[in-house]
Formats: C-alpha cells, structure tokens, sequence
C-alpha cells in the first residue's frame, strides 16, 4: 500500500467522499442535489461531532414522515466540509456574524481568546468523548452559542443552496458529457462495422 501525503490523502478522500457519488448516481439529478443542500446546511451548524447523526434523523424523518427524499449518501459526505480541522474558523465566523446580527459590535470577542476557550474543551484528554460533548453544549449556550448559533443560519441557508445549485449543475454537466461521450463511442463502432 502506498503511502500519501496529508494533503494527497485529503484530496483523495474529497474526491471519492464528495464527488465520485455526485457521478455515480442514478437517481434524478434534484436527489442528489437535495442531499448535498441538507448537507451543507447541517454542515454549517455549530453541531460538529453530532451532524451525521442529525443526517440520519433528518433523512428518516423527511424519508417516512413527510415523504420528501433526498440523498442520504450525499447528504453524510457533504457534512464533512466541516471538521476539526475548520471548525474553529467557522466557529468563529458564525459567532461574529451572530453577534453583528445582535448587534453587539462592542462584544466581539478576538480570535485568539475565541480559540483559546474552544481549545480548552477539545484538548482536555481527562474527559470523555460525552463529557466533551457536555461540555460544549453548556459553553455554547452560556458564553458564546446564542449569536454563534444565531450566526450560523444566513450561513447555513446560503450554503444549502449554493450546495444545491452547484451540484445539480455539475450532475446535470456530468451525465450530459457521459450521454456524449457514449454516442460519440457508439457512432465510431457502428463506422467501423460498416466499414469492415
């Protein structure tokens, strides 16, 4: 097995995580669009750790309840454009953007403490992953989660459908070089017989 860079094992994990099942579907390109829209806007949520899960809940509940469907497939990967390793930016953007929506311009609070406080919680190796999620839950709310999570949702909602947009392009894109790319293949085999 050979062994990549982080950065050629992050694109590779992008591509096949996020775009090869944008390819691979077979379903209706508003399927899978639908699936990378719910994606997005569960990814920008301050809810990292619990979105896939939020995913499975969603998906089921839309799926039986309200019968509207969408990728499920698509709808875990895309959750993924938030991670551990974005999450203190976008943590930060939402809290900033929440507290401009409330309009405490003399409250927003420097990256570095913002950080600081985030890191506190994620680096305590004494407790577990439960209590960690403990712990967030309570400092979201009591300190920072009211403009975080407020800020979050112009956020979520623009991503949501630009995710949809774009990937219902690029699917639609996709499968329309496909269709001909395999006339132009079966154009060149139907030439040859005829000649031969």
């Amino acid at each position: 097995m050979r062994k990549h860079s982080w950065h050629k094992n992050l694109q590779r994990n992008a591509k096949y995580r996020l775009v090869v099942p944008l390819k691979r579907s077979t379903h209706p390109p508003e399927f899978t669009a639908r699936g990378v829209a719910v994606g997005m806007l569960l990814a920008m949520t301050p809810t990292i750790g619990i979105q896939m899960f939020m995913i499975a809940g969603t998906w089921l509940f839309l799926t039986k309840i309200v019968k509207w469907d969408f990728s499920l497939l698509a709808g875990l990967g895309w959750t993924w454009t938030s991670n551990v390793f974005t999450m203190i930016p976008l943590y930060y953007l939402f809290y900033i953007t929440g507290q401009v929506m409330l309009g405490n311009f003399n409250d927003i609070s420097g990256f570095d403490q913002f950080s600081e406080l985030v890191g506190n919680i994620s680096n305590n190796a004494n407790l577990s992953f439960w209590e960690k999620t403990s712990m967030w839950m309570v400092n979201l709310f009591k300190g920072w989660g009211v403009p975080m999570f407020l800020g979050s949702v112009p956020w979520a909602i623009l991503s949501s459908w630009l995710g949809y947009k774009i990937a219902y392009n690029y699917v639609v894109r996709h499968r329309a070089k496909r269709a001909a790319r395999m006339i132009k293949r079966n154009l060149l085999k139907t030439k040859s017989k005829t000649i031969a």
